[in-house]
């Protein structure tokens, strides 16, 4: 089914949160994101099955507040951002997205994996 999610990350300076959907391959995701501040960001996903710690980027760039756009995904598995806050102020980001996603991933430095299923 179509899902709509709101979520809203605080980052401490010099530090990242990482947070992906889970998407089988033909998959849309409609996406917006705001930050209080400019982050380094990047848009990039973890096939299914591939080797730890490999990635397929689809953009980065640094010092950005604000993205959108729809993203088809090219093969099953974890598809999102990873957004750095190299500042020294925390940085709020308020993510909205829509789409078929079952499953979100949110990652943290030196913590568990927060996962949430739709």
């Amino acid at each position: 089914p179509f899902r709509e999610e709101t979520v809203t990350f605080t980052i401490a300076p010099r530090d990242f949160v990482e947070y992906k959907y889970r998407l089988d391959k033909g998959q849309a995701l409609l996406y917006s994101w705001s930050a209080t501040s400019a982050v380094t960001y990047e848009l990039h996903a973890e096939p299914d099955g591939a080797p730890k710690g490999y990635a397929e980027s689809y953009e980065k760039q640094p010092n950005t507040r604000e993205a959108s756009g729809t993203l088809t995904a090219p093969f099953p598995g974890i598809h999102g951002w990873y957004w750095e806050n190299t500042g020294d102020q925390p940085v709020t980001v308020t993510l909205k997205s829509a789409g078929f996603y079952t499953m979100s991933h949110e990652f943290h430095k030196d913590m568990p994996v927060k996962n949430k299923i739709f």
